[in-house]
């Protein structure tokens, strides 16, 4: 006598998957993935953003923080721009103001290019970031009535992130202050 192959319903109790059954697991790993993959991304390009928005507001509170206890305790304005003045009775703007410290030295501030510097010392961190450009100016005024009035040095700048990439990544702050030389003497 011949055996018999299985029967039908035998075939349908067999172990194993069927491609359908492969395909949406493998449908369903990869969307997981993709919202894995997405959710790590932008975590990261927000710590990224983080950085980059710190480092500019460091080095933008640094430099004028700097010129603010320098031109502070600073006796006199010497030059704005590099022409000597004897007082700001006349509103003076320029790129560059220098100032006789109380021990009588020259102290100069200066923009120029993507730099802020005091006597030629850089005052940020150019390998993070830069000036923006046209963005620096410093300034000087007193009473027009009286050259014995305190002057008040003004000083403007904006710092952005010099290495982004991304539109999005990018950062810039501006930085302002004015002080007044607690040491003038005419």
């Amino acid at each position: 006598m011949k055996k018999k192959g299985p029967a039908l319903s035998d075939r349908s109790e067999s172990k194993g998957y069927t491609i359908i059954e492969l395909l949406a697991v493998i449908s369903i790993l990869v969307i997981l993935a993709g919202i894995i993959s997405g959710i790590l991304y932008s975590t990261l390009r927000g710590s990224s953003k983080t950085r980059i928005t710190t480092d500019v507001a460091q080095n933008g509170s640094y430099a004028i923080g700097v010129m603010s206890n320098i031109l502070a305790a600073s006796r006199s304005v010497t030059k704005v721009d590099g022409a000597d003045i004897t007082d700001c009775t006349t509103l003076k703007t320029g790129s560059s103001i220098a100032v006789k410290s109380i021990d009588g030295d020259e102290i100069t501030f200066a923009c120029s290019g993507i730099n802020i510097s005091s006597n030629s010392v850089s005052l940020i961190n150019t390998n993070q970031v830069q000036l923006k450009a046209d963005s620096c100016s410093f300034s000087c005024q007193q009473k027009s009535t009286d050259s014995y009035s305190i002057p008040i040095v003004s000083v403007e700048f904006t710092i952005e992130d010099k290495n982004a990439v991304l539109f999005e990544n990018k950062s810039s702050s501006a930085f302002r202050t004015s002080v007044s030389l607690r040491n003038y003497s005419p």
